[in-house]
């Protein structure tokens, strides 16, 4: 988990996150940066503060045109440190719809109509060009997620909890059980039951069937309406998306996992370094973008912390990748590692062990989680493209509801945790014939 938005207790994201117990007052972690970049010799570091990362932008700046655009970054960035993503009541169940905000629409138009990786190009600043290329969100989204999420760092509305990613899923398990839910791991499901247009439950692969009164599919969304519902119910707008490649495309990471015991607690937590271009099993990188858990007690162990190395990877990667025989795919990974192990030691300075641990790809991705393409986000939603939204009933089957990232871009946490509110209130509306 890199950041989680929501943690600020008022907001309403952080009120869900605390009803499910995904979150503990007292158990969160603020960091102070977002990421810092380390460019020919110069440093930028992008502060979880509004005025640091000001003064921070405008000390770099090499031309008083790039100090006007940093104001107006910066002045988008307030702004939407007021606004937070509607999480109350599912849009189904509003009777009467909010009029658009075009004072909103106005004032982030340019953040919405290009991408973050051209929108770098307004820069005659060098590092910041080359941050904004390699900031931790893809810069082919729309720069105003990359805002929303520089927004919501800086608002204290987007930390980690204490313990990171396994201590959340524990704390939601142990709130699911002891609110009288069952949970039963190991069990693939093969397909959802529909009889008479009715979803009825599931049958798992070992044959055996689960009958309830109603179904949530909260699993990625291609697996759903591919493998479980047969491609019998999908709405012509998801074929459509998937069928555009070239605008609806995915993204994923390769992530080398090193065990280390170097001292990390001065390092900014993410860093990212421009390298002389070198090549990482056939795929040309100038980029070295590394993240320590050093930051969090909870996560060290006998001294040792984990330290990774992300790389970016696109639907041409995850075919390559997909592609290849068990065996190439092992020596893929090897090198991969060693690659990545050489250019930490050359760029981030060895003052201990590093060890790898294991090397991640979209492949992955998609054997744990069967998500899409090996993504673990939903289409990166560039410059003047149309949101895909996808319904959380399915048309033709009652009593089925989903509940996912993929149901509206970015994804992510918020989004899953979102849908999984809207699909209980859906499921209560319809018990109560609301709907």
């Amino acid at each position: 988990m890199h950041w989680l938005i929501g943690t600020h207790s008022n907001s309403g994201l952080g009120r869900i996150w605390r009803e499910i117990g995904g979150i503990k007052d007292g158990d969160i972690v603020k960091l102070d940066s977002f990421f810092k970049v380390f460019y020919n010799n110069e440093t930028l570091t992008f502060y979880n503060d509004f005025d640091k990362l000001e003064c921070e932008l405008n000390r770099v700046c090499v031309c008083d045109k790039d100090k006007e655009e940093v104001a107006r970054f910066m002045d988008v960035l307030r702004y939407l440190g007021m606004f937070e993503i509607p999480s109350d009541i599912p849009p189904e169940l509003i009777i009467e719809q909010p009029k658009p905000d075009f004072a909103f629409a106005r004032k982030t138009i340019s953040f919405m109509t290009r991408t973050l990786g051209d929108y770098a190009q307004r820069f005659e600043t060098p590092i910041i060009r080359y941050a904004l290329e390699h900031a931790p969100v893809n810069k082919r989204f729309c720069v105003l997620y990359f805002a929303e999420t520089l927004s919501n760092l800086c608002s204290g509305n987007a930390d980690l909890p204490r313990g990171g990613s396994s201590v959340a899923i524990r704390n939601v398990t142990e709130r699911f059980k002891a609110l009288g839910g069952k949970l039963i791991t190991g069990a693939p499901v093969s397909e959802i039951i529909i009889e008479d247009g009715i979803a009825k439950g599931i049958k798992l692969e070992s044959g055996q069937t689960v009958y309830g009164d109603y179904t949530v599919a909260a699993c990625d969304i291609h697996h759903t309406y591919e493998k479980l519902l047969g491609n019998k119910y999908a709405p012509n707008a998801f074929f459509d998306d998937n069928s555009d490649k070239e605008k609806y495309s995915t993204y994923s990471y390769i992530i080398a996992a090193f065990k280390t015991n170097m001292d990390l607690h001065s390092r900014d937590v993410a860093e990212i370094y421009h390298t002389e271009k070198f090549d990482l099993s056939g795929k040309e990188c100038d980029v070295l973008s590394v993240r320590h858990y050093a930051y969090d007690e909870s996560l060290t162990n006998d001294g040792y912390t984990v330290l990774q190395v992300f790389v970016d990877t696109d639907a041409a990667d995850y075919q390559r990748i997909s592609g290849m025989s068990r065996s190439e795919y092992a020596e893929f990974k090897r090198r991969t590692g060693e690659t990545l192990k050489c250019q930490l030691e050359k760029y981030y300075g060895v003052n201990g062990d590093v060890e790898l641990i294991d090397v991640i790809t979209p492949r992955t991705y998609e054997r744990y989680l069967n998500s899409y393409q090996g993504s673990f986000m939903t289409f990166p939603l560039g410059a003047k493209m149309a949101q895909p939204l996808y319904a959380r009933r399915v048309d033709g089957i009652d009593k089925l509801y989903l509940a996912n990232q993929w149901l509206m871009a970015p994804g992510g946490t918020p989004i899953a945790v979102m849908s999984g509110k809207f699909a209980a209130q859906l499921i209560a509306a319809d018990a109560e014939g609301v709907i």
